[in-house]
């Protein structure tokens, strides 16, 4: 179509290869997940469980979702220990679960919001929290918040798509480490997402 039409101005052309990199990027999002979920269901996903300090990790990932959030006019705040916090994990899927959360809360806060992102240390555990200022979900929401597929009355507010199957991957992922995950909401006053896992200590 770009080769077809030599009058189309720069701008036209700039704004269909948008809409083209952005369908690419869904249809890869969507293959991914489709692909990450059925290797955990027939068992096939390795893990590599090994002592892993989650502070720079955390922080490594929360500052590649910043651009996102600024695109949003959102800001993202970091809270973390002072010390180190290490769980048993592998590395590459934390980075995953990570990802899929705050890249939700971000998707599903309203533009000039925050997105708080905490890493604590608890009695034998450690806890990341990840916590936005959206809408919040029903109680019937909830029921089906990790379901593979599930569809909420949350939406994106910023166009963004959703397979309906990050959720589901990450509490499959944590629970492979050993961890659990949940989410703690009412309607109207956003969402936070916990995530524990067994501390190790080194």
């Amino acid at each position: 179509m770009i080769r077809e039409e030599p009058a189309m101005e720069l701008r036209e052309r700039v704004e269909l290869l948008d809409r083209i990199h952005d369908a690419t990027a869904r249809m890869a999002d969507m293959v991914r997940n489709l692909l990450d979920a059925n290797r955990i269901e027939r068992g096939e996903m390795q893990l590599d469980l090994a002592p892993t300090e989650l502070s720079a990790l955390v922080g490594s990932v929360t500052e590649a979702q910043r651009l996102r959030a600024t695109a949003k006019q959102q800001t993202i705040h970091l809270e973390t220990e002072s010390t180190s916090v290490t769980a048993a994990v592998d590395s590459n899927v934390m980075v995953q679960v990570l990802e899929n959360l705050i890249s939700n809360a971000v998707k599903y806060s309203p533009p000039g919001k925050a997105v708080f992102v905490r890493l604590k240390r608890l009695p034998e555990a450690v806890r990341i929290e990840v916590q936005d200022e959206g809408p919040g979900l029903s109680a019937e929401d909830q029921k089906r918040l990790f379901r593979k597929f599930a569809r909420l009355s949350a939406q994106p507010t910023g166009w963004e798509h959703s397979t309906g199957l990050g959720l589901s991957i990450v509490k499959k992922l944590v629970e492979a480490m050993n961890g659990r995950v949940w989410c703690e909401s009412e309607r109207g006053r956003g969402a936070m997402f916990i995530a524990e896992f067994p501390e190790a200590r080194i």
